[in-house]
């Protein structure tokens, strides 16, 4: 399937999925993906979950050849008679020639959460992950703000931006998510309730998302900065994406993008581009760079789920 999906792509034929076409005028698209939330998103209270999703992602991302980088929330792997088993978890991610970063212990909100109290989240997050890192001789250290969200006010942002600097952190900003902590809620929740018919519904709604989220973020890119930028996939170590990311990295194919590393994406100058952005929300950088370069918003036009599925998601909530 992956060769078939390669194989459209490189010849600029028409994929098969809505969206997606690709031509011999296109320029090459990369992307890095970047999971949220290791070993297991939403929660990891289950150890055999976070095992059956950590081998069904790494095994999908060895066959696309595809790299990636994991951000871990340490508060996860401190369960009570767990704990060489969960650090094991971390480590077949770096076995598998992926990366790790921080997202704080506990996957607080800098939204809410007091300055002094958050960076001390931080530190407290980083415990394991350092060890880690210098067993393999890594020392690229990067942190993804939980929920993206980079302080509600230029002051605490600032102050926070510092802190990360002193630590030797480099912040890992993202330009594509497509909601998939929403349709991992109502995916679970009808496979609980036997329902197969709308979990099938759900996981068509979801893969067909992404291609509205890539169709969108690859024009946003355009009107930005007048070309396609690599992009940085977010999504979260959780088990519709264990059981949905092959589907997805083919469709990601189909459009033409190669998959690269983190450091590779953010080679590209437009990730030099300051983030002006202040506000109580974590939108993409794409609009977050649009404030400093003086243009329109566009957030108000990002593609949302369906309308069943976010009424759906709400009642749940």
């Amino acid at each position: 399937m992956q060769r078939l999906f390669v194989f459209a792509a490189l010849l600029g034929v028409v994929a098969a999925f809505p969206g997606a076409a690709v031509s011999a005028e296109t320029p090459r698209r990369t992307v890095a993906l970047t999971f949220d939330d290791l070993p297991l998103a939403p929660s990891a209270e289950d150890l055999a979950t976070a095992r059956r999703v950590t081998d069904a992602l790494l095994r999908v991302l060895t066959e696309h050849r595809a790299s990636s980088i994991g951000f871990v929330n340490e508060d996860k792997v401190h369960v009570p008679g767990e704990v060489d088993e969960r650090i094991a978890l971390l480590e077949r991610w770096l076995d598998a020639g992926a990366l790790l970063g921080n997202h704080t212990y506990s996957h607080s909100n800098l939204r809410d959460a007091p300055l002094q109290a958050y960076e001390d989240d931080v530190i407290h997050g980083e415990v394991i992950l350092r060890r880690l890192l210098a067993r393999r001789g890594i020392s690229t250290l990067y942190f993804r703000y939980p929920f993206t969200n980079t302080g509600p006010t230029k002051e605490v942002k600032e102050s926070f931006e510092a802190f990360l600097l002193s630590r030797g952190y480099a912040n890992a900003p993202f330009t594509v998510e497509h909601a998939d902590y929403a349709y991992n809620v109502l995916w679970l929740d009808a496979r609980r309730r036997g329902d197969a018919e709308t979990a099938q519904r759900i996981r068509q709604a979801y893969l067909e998302h992404l291609d509205r989220a890539f169709a969108f973020f690859e024009g946003l890119s355009r009107d930005t900065f007048g070309r396609e930028i690599p992009q940085i996939l977010l999504i979260h170590a959780n088990e519709i994406n264990a059981d949905c990311l092959d589907e997805m990295l083919d469709r990601l194919e189909a459009r033409g993008y190669a998959f690269v590393s983190l450091d590779e994406a953010l080679r590209d100058p437009a990730y030099r581009t300051p983030d002006e952005y202040v506000g109580r929300n974590g939108p993409s950088w794409l609009h977050r760079w649009r404030v400093g370069l003086g243009k329109p918003s566009r957030q108000r036009d990002e593609p949302d789920p369906p309308d069943w599925a976010l009424q759906a998601y709400q009642k749940l909530q």
